[in-house]
């Protein structure tokens, strides 16, 4: 076994899968440019979290199940729904997280607040945070059919750790719902 095969190895048995894939082609870089051992260590794991930040922030974008269209920075101002540009970039910066408090879109149907929220979960979760996509009707859902289906159980289970539904007292049988 060769010294690449070796450094494979270990890259594997630390779980630095990045590293064993691309190690072939760090060597090739550092014997062309010939770095201090210092700036080839710094490539090294630089390579390395650069690859896990990309994997985690694909895989809180797949947990937050967001819808196909999310994306603000397309978003149409022409449409007149009561919120201006201003607020719009206030509400992407999200000082509101931060300050642990909830932004709450009303409207009637077609003035964009199922885009609004997946688009300010879609930058919550770009800037680091773990978020859980879910429209009304989802929730509805799942409170109706937790008791019935394992998925909705799963899914009920699944989203308590994120919204303490438990803290308001919901029955789905009432005609209109405020949360």
């Amino acid at each position: 076994m060769n010294k690449t095969q070796t450094i494979k190895e270990y890259c594997r048995s630390l779980k630095l899968s990045n590293i064993a894939d691309k190690i072939d082609d760090i060597v090739l870089g550092a014997e062309n440019q010939c770095p201090s051992y210092i700036d080839y260590t710094t490539t090294l794991l630089h390579t390395e979290v650069v690859y896990r930040q990309g994997k985690d922030a694909e895989r809180r974008r797949k947990a937050a199940h967001l819808p196909l269209i999310f994306d603000l920075d397309n978003y149409d101002f022409s449409f007149n729904n009561g919120l201006d540009k201003t607020q719009l970039n206030q509400l992407r910066e999200l000082k509101w997280l931060e300050q642990n408090f909830n932004v709450l879109l009303m409207g009637p149907s077609g003035t964009g607040k199922t885009y609004i929220a997946a688009g300010l979960c879609f930058d919550a979760v770009k800037n680091g945070y773990r978020a859980y996509f879910r429209t009304m009707d989802d929730i509805i859902n799942i409170l109706k059919l937790k008791d019935i289906t394992r998925t909705a159980a799963a899914e009920y289970k699944r989203s308590k750790a994120i919204m303490p539904l438990s803290s308001f007292n919901i029955r789905c049988n009432l005609p209109n719902l405020f949360i």
